[in-house]
């Protein structure tokens, strides 16, 4: 009779170890753990690059729209010119603050009488959505516009601020500083609502100096 060897391997593909995917796991969340906060910060730096770059094509508009007519975007629905006293961007005015906390610009911007969106007076020629009281379209001071494409909402979702009012307000102190402004990251504006001559852009606000009065 011949004898039957029988013959054991050891399978190649046998699984992990425990120990083997806890030691994985570990390592992937350790590069998890590194890789997030770097690319979060990344990310945080493109949006702020970004508003960067949105306030001063706004702050440029608003200029041009000056040279153009010889007084700042700040005309009411009668035709009144040095009336409005903040603008803010984006399609339509929203229904309750955007922002964190109050602040005067924003008050001031969603009043039917002192405010308007930056489109009406930029982009259609209807400040505060009249056509008939657009700016002159003929003659040496004329509305050339459109001067935007469409005014955007910051990167983090809340509309850009422009205080015209400092355009043409007379105050001995206050108002004498025209920014564009974002909130920032945090959503608060944080530069001095006075925009006196010291006033500075602070927090963490990204904005631009349209112009200073002395």
């Amino acid at each position: 009779m011949r004898a039957t060897s029988v013959r054991t391997c050891k399978s190649e593909d046998a699984g992990f170890t425990l120990v083997e995917v806890i030691v994985v796991l570990s390592v992937v969340l350790l590069l998890t753990g590194i890789a997030v906060p770097m690319l979060s910060s990344y990310l945080e730096d493109g949006r702020r690059a970004r508003a960067e770059s949105e306030v001063r094509t706004i702050a440029s508009a608003v200029l041009s729209l000056n040279k153009d007519v010889g007084v700042y975007p700040a005309r009411n629905s009668s035709g009144v010119n040095n009336y409005v006293f903040a603008l803010m961007s984006g399609p339509s005015m929203p229904t309750s603050n955007p922002f964190v906390g109050g602040h005067t610009w924003v008050t001031w911007a969603m009043n039917a009488t002192r405010g308007d969106l930056l489109d009406n007076q930029l982009l259609h020629n209807t400040p505060q959505g009249q056509s008939s009281a657009a700016y002159p379209t003929s003659g040496s001071a004329q509305w050339r516009g459109p001067y935007m494409s469409g005014s955007p909402l910051d990167p983090w979702g809340r509309p850009y601020l422009v205080n015209v009012r400092s355009g043409f307000d007379t105050n001995a102190t206050n108002n004498k500083k025209l920014f564009v402004l974002s909130a920032g990251p945090n959503g608060r504006i944080e530069t001095p609502a006075n925009a006196s001559s010291t006033a500075q852009i602070s927090g963490d606000d990204v904005g631009f100096l349209v112009g200073q009065r002395r």
